[in-house]
């Protein structure tokens, strides 16, 4: 009986890249999936005293799951995903691909790991070589995946077609086209490789708003076709609610709270997830700054209780100087929450 891990290293090049559809793989949907626990990071530099750059407990992605990371700036969303591509090295925790830590994949087993999960990143710009044409691009892609050359033009072609782009944009380079066809553009790259899993961090950023809309819609129609696992890093929580069934919430490294979707963003139970919520403008609501200005890295680090206490309206002594733990709102409720007063304070009002 092979290991889910074998499974991966052992299958057939993926349907972008010439061979056969992705359910036919030996990349089956139990062996391709991320596993963090106990993940700590703290970059080199940083005082040992102070709080991590990123504290998660448990994260779990595999292919036909959405999860949503949010949080202000700072909150360690994007930490979270460079540990999750291994592009950082936890200072304690592990990551695992397969049942097996990032560190340990060797050969094909990470050749596997980096086939299956393929980042979406914030820089659009920075994503494509400009000296490169957006077909060499993705052909480049369709290579790393295992297809034959002899498919690479039907290939990219078929790519094209499946963001929405023209074939006659596989001879542009990334300046000759628009923000929106560039995402567009970085999206076919990725799906070259035949990924199970995509780990995008604001994939609309600095986009318009009609062009965000149809990224978004782009994002949800692959995702539901091809069966892929995303993890969508966003401070756009009209995105985050349209493709996440599950929601993490991040505060200066740490969670605070977490649940299904929406549940969580019309019913928060953390004052922090509740802010968030309010910080969205509504049509007919007047808008009024939600939250007391974040303190300075010294001030937040000298906290030993609830980070989130010196910006909190309902925040009270002694109590929420004390460590608070990651419990569920319920017994045997999937929904957790770290707060002292959540069962006191209850559902709180999102726009209040």
């Amino acid at each position: 009986m092979t290991s889910p891990l074998d499974d991966a290293v052992n299958g057939s090049p993926s349907r972008a890249s010439g061979g056969s559809p992705p359910g036919a793989r030996g990349l089956t949907d139990q062996g391709v999936y991320l596993v963090a626990r106990g993940l700590l990071v703290r970059y080199p530099g940083t005082d040992p005293a102070a709080h991590p750059a990123l504290a998660l407990d448990e994260l779990k992605l595999a292919p036909g799951q959405s999860v949503a990371l949010v949080g202000e700036s700072g909150s360690g969303k994007t930490t979270a995903l460079r540990a999750l591509l291994g592009v950082v090295r936890p200072s304690a925790g592990t990551v695992e691909f397969g049942g097996v830590a990032l560190e340990r994949l060797r050969g094909a087993a990470a050749r596997a790991f980096r086939r299956a999960v393929q980042p979406i990143q914030q820089d659009v710009d920075g994503a494509l070589d400009p000296r490169q044409s957006i077909g060499s691009a993705i052909e480049e892609g369709q290579r790393a995946g295992g297809g034959a050359p002899r498919d690479a033009a039907a290939v990219v072609e078929r790519l094209l077609d499946e963001v929405g782009l023209p074939a006659a944009l596989a001879r542009r380079h990334p300046h000759e086209v628009s923000g929106g066809q560039r995402q567009r553009a970085v999206i076919a790259r990725a799906l070259a490789v035949g990924p199970r899993l995509l780990l995008l961090d604001e994939p609309t950023s600095g986009l318009d708003a009609t062009v965000q809309v149809r990224i978004l819609e782009l994002i949800e129609r692959l995702r539901d076709e091809r069966g892929l696992g995303l993890l969508l890093v966003s401070h756009n929580l009209g995105a985050v609610a349209r493709l996440c069934e599950e929601t993490i919430v991040l505060y200066r490294g740490e969670v605070v709270e977490r649940g299904g979707t929406r549940a969580l963003l019309n019913a928060p139970r953390h004052p922090y997830t509740a802010a968030l919520r309010r910080s969205v403008p509504e049509i007919g609501v007047p808008f009024r700054v939600p939250l007391r200005p974040s303190p300075d890295a010294a001030e937040a680090d000298s906290q030993t209780g609830c980070r989130f206490a010196p910006r909190c309206p309902h925040a009270v002594a002694p109590a929420c100087g004390l460590p608070q733990a990651l419990l569920p709102i319920e017994r045997g409720s999937e929904r957790v929450v770290r707060c002292v007063r959540a069962p006191e304070l209850g559902a709180l009002d999102p726009l209040a």
